[in-house]
């Protein structure tokens, strides 16, 4: 189950404080879900909580604001994204950033293997049903109970044609 905190630090607040109660809820969310997905992203200003979250990748590489990176996202979780700058939305003074994933799934890290299953003819299907039919269970389990451990049985059973 994934997570995402979505931050907001303005320009007037304490970096340090706003920073640890962030590490706080995150600590919070990791001890109750160990293994989720957890995602930070916001506009950080001038506080830099990388230091507060050294198990985190962020991901943000490009400008968001002038020659700034104010606009950050920490993920839980290594080489899982690639970002590119986009611009503005409207009339922000930001730049909007577009994360791509980097990660490939399973079914596409591994190659495709091709598997040959061989049909049986109806010839062959017909026959085999007819074996089945005209067996005589009773003679292999009768003759030996329920010990299977000794060689005759299984013997029997593996040379019947």
């Amino acid at each position: 189950m994934p997570f995402v905190v979505v931050v907001y630090i303005p320009p007037s607040a304490n970096a340090d404080a706003a920073c640890d109660v962030l590490l706080s809820a995150v600590s919070r969310l990791q001890t109750q879900h160990p293994d989720a997905l957890l995602l930070i992203s916001g506009d950080f200003n001038h506080a830099s909580p990388s230091s507060s979250l050294p198990k985190f990748t962020q991901y943000v590489t490009c400008h968001t604001r002038d020659n700034k990176t104010l606009d950050l996202f920490y993920a839980n979780t290594k080489e899982a994204y690639h970002s590119l700058p986009l611009p503005p939305l409207g009339r922000a003074d930001h730049n909007l950033v577009h994360l791509l994933p980097v990660y490939k799934t399973l079914v596409h890290r591994q190659p495709a293997v091709t598997r040959t299953v061989k049909k049986w003819s109806e010839e062959a299907e017909e026959a085999l049903k007819d074996c089945f039919n005209t067996t005589l269970w009773d003679v292999f389990s009768d003759a030996h109970g329920e010990d299977i451990s000794t060689v005759s049985p299984t013997a029997c059973l593996t040379d019947y044609t």
